[in-house]
């Protein structure tokens, strides 16, 4: 049995109690065109998901009884909540890289720091809205999204080579391909700006420091690491992702997930989180 290891995979930000709080969940990784991945999830309707900082933007969209589709951009938060979506039952979604900005959307990155909006009033007018609300399947869904984004995405303008927005993208990237351990110091060298430069672009651009957006990946790294059940011990995987020690790890789990990494273990342990996040690839199913 091939050992399973959590370094050979670039991260890819998840939300675990939309596996733990839903009866089915269904994704697929995508990493093209600023997206991580898509998913699609049932659940009972009166009980709202929790959603942890994750440094992404989620368009998410609720297929209501009566073929309406309701549609959200939501930002990441920066501590655990338990507030989205308590009336919905069918959820389709897409997750965008850390720090990325989809096409079309009208809001900035800083905007939406712990906000959901209405998607339709901030998205290209030319997105069809009617028509992702008549695909029923996963894959139909993902297939109609990306038809429509494909369109907004040429669209795009690249950023200026020069510009404040070039530096931000490439100081995310340069976050998100080391897990956050990175200084602020060495992004200066990477990126031959000041650091107080970087600081201030950042935080206007992302709406906190790349220090946070370095902290948030590190504890998204740390929970992918439980939810897979990868064989490295902790204290390993701990020096490895960058904490000093043990209560380092442990706070950031109660500021970012309101619990302890053990308590979390035997949550994702007891409700066998791995089976439970099915890959539409795992079914035959080809996007």
């Amino acid at each position: 049995m091939e050992r399973k290891t959590w370094k050979r995979e670039k991260l890819r930000p998840t939300q675990p109690f939309f596996v733990l709080d839903s009866m089915e969940f269904l994704q697929e990784s995508y990493r093209q065109m600023g997206i991580s991945h898509f998913y699609q999830l049932k659940k009972t309707p009166g009980k709202a998901l929790a959603t942890i900082p994750d440094a992404c933007i989620d368009f998410i969209f609720s297929y209501e009884d009566a073929g309406s589709l309701r549609s959200l951009v939501s930002g990441t938060p920066l501590s655990y909540r338990a507030d989205l979506l308590p009336e919905a039952s069918d959820i389709f979604g897409v997750r965008f890289m850390p720090g990325t900005r989809p096409a079309g959307l009208s809001l900035k990155m800083h905007d939406l720091i712990g906000a959901r909006y209405s998607l339709k009033d901030h998205l290209d007018g030319s997105f069809d809205f009617d028509g992702l609300a008549r695909e029923k399947t996963f894959v139909s869904r993902v297939r109609f999204f990306l038809k429509e984004y494909a369109r907004l995405y040429h669209l795009k303008e690249e950023p200026d080579p020069f510009g404040r927005e070039a530096l931000f993208d490439a100081v995310c990237e340069l976050i998100y391909q080391t897990d956050g351990q990175i200084r602020i110091s060495e992004l200066s060298e990477h990126t031959s700006y000041t650091d107080r430069y970087i600081r201030k672009v950042f935080q206007e651009e992302m709406g906190f420091p790349p220090k946070t957006f370095c902290n948030i990946l590190r504890f998204q790294r740390a929970i992918e690491f439980i939810n897979y059940g990868f064989e490295e011990k902790t204290a390993d995987w701990m020096t490895a992702l960058g904490y000093y020690d043990q209560a380092q790890c442990v706070r950031d789990f109660r500021k970012y997930l309101g619990m302890t990494p053990n308590r979390y273990r035997k949550l994702v342990h007891a409700s066998n989180y791995e089976q439970r996040a099915t890959y539409a690839h795992d079914l035959g199913l080809r996007i």
